[in-house]
């Protein structure tokens, strides 16, 4: 059968998207990913031979802005462009994996009599899925949400096993014993985190080392801070095997976006979650709450105070009981196992096409 998912917009949209595209590939299916225009997920999905088809939208304009009459016409063309792709490419179901393009798609679809199955990732529905919620058959969920089925977010399979952090520390250039801390901040880095998290391992007195993924603008800058700080450090713009960085650190300090969650999960990592804090209607607030509050993480806001940051840095880098009881306390969350998500996931959108 043919399915529409719509995927674009972010890493954190496009990743689960594409895991579950490639799950329903494998079991037979054609599937056809809705990208926005110029997305750079394009280029992947080209390479693997995998169809795409992109919309010319952008978010909401947050506010009242002289871009609201734009966003609005590109709204309808996207929505027109949607229908027109249903009525050509006949799909069983349309999937929506949050974000603004799912609304189009969702809107066309329920015109169309398509089903349509939305998957929110985050701990509260964010606009989109809001607005489409009346519009769906089914709401999957990546975190315990009221009303949803808990699926899990679908992660990249090189996550599903994590790999050996000896072997994965030496391919990375690390040292391999000593006590690793993983920094990042999303594709492009955070500069928050940047520059706040080098200061406070300056103040570190126990053994240690760090790998920061700090993007490409910061990455020198950041680099100059831990070498100023005396502190051993390997500084990347940016890493594609992240299997890799999650197999060598004990701690991961990083921000609290739900498709990140969902590779933390998977890896039982200790973490140190610093929300981001112009989050839509607070969302990554909310994930790291879900997470604290089993036992599985710590909360760090901004700005922060590099003293109070050093102390819980220390606590997990030195004592080897607390990280275990932090990887254990995963379980409490009660999410599905990598494997088990993209079953599930799977699972609900065939339940979906097929009425």
């Amino acid at each position: 059968m043919r399915l529409v998912i719509a995927c674009g917009g972010t890493g954190g949209h496009f990743y689960p998207g594409y895991a579950l595209g490639k799950a329903l590939i494998g079991r037979g299916h054609e599937a056809l990913f809705l990208l926005r225009k110029d997305d750079p997920a394009g280029p992947r999905l080209a390479a693997e031979d995998l169809p795409f088809t992109e919309l010319d939208l952008r978010g909401l304009p947050r506010g009242l802005s002289l871009e609201l009459p734009g966003f609005f016409l590109k709204l309808w063309k996207s929505y027109r462009v949607s229908a027109r792709i249903l009525e050509v490419y006949r799909p069983r179901a349309a999937v929506g994996m949050g974000g603004y393009l799912t609304f189009p798609l969702a809107a066309a679809a329920r015109l169309a009599g398509v089903p349509v199955l939305l998957h929110e990732s985050n701990a509260i529905l964010g606009l989109a899925n809001r607005l489409c919620l009346p519009l769906a058959r089914t709401l999957a969920s990546g975190l315990p949400l009221s009303g949803a089925r808990l699926t899990g977010t679908p992660i990249r399979e090189a996550l599903w096993t994590p790999a050996a952090p000896a072997a994965a520390r030496a391919e990375l250039g690390l040292a391999p014993g000593l006590p690793t801390l993983l920094v990042f901040g999303g594709s492009q880095g955070a500069r928050a985190i940047n520059l706040g998290v080098p200061p406070a391992l300056a103040k570190l007195d126990v053994p240690a080392q760090v790998l920061h993924l700090a993007g490409k603008a910061d990455a020198p800058e950041v680099e100059r801070l831990y070498r100023e700080g005396g502190v051993q450090a390997k500084v990347l713009p940016y890493l594609d095997a992240m299997h890799l960085a999650y197999a060598a650190a004990d701690v991961v300090l990083c921000r609290s976006g739900a498709a990140t969650l969902a590779e933390l999960a998977a890896c039982a990592k200790p973490a140190v979650l610093v929300p981001y804090p112009s989050s839509a209607a607070g969302h990554q607030e909310l994930n790291a709450a879900v997470f604290a509050d089993a036992g599985a993480a710590r909360v760090a806001r901004e700005p922060f105070s590099a003293e109070a940051l050093a102390l819980v840095l220390k606590l997990l880098l030195s004592d080897e009981k607390t990280r275990a009881s932090m990887s254990a306390a995963y379980g409490r969350v009660g999410l599905p196992s990598p494997q088990e998500s993209i079953r599930l996931l799977a699972d609900l959108v065939e339940e979906a096409a097929r009425g």
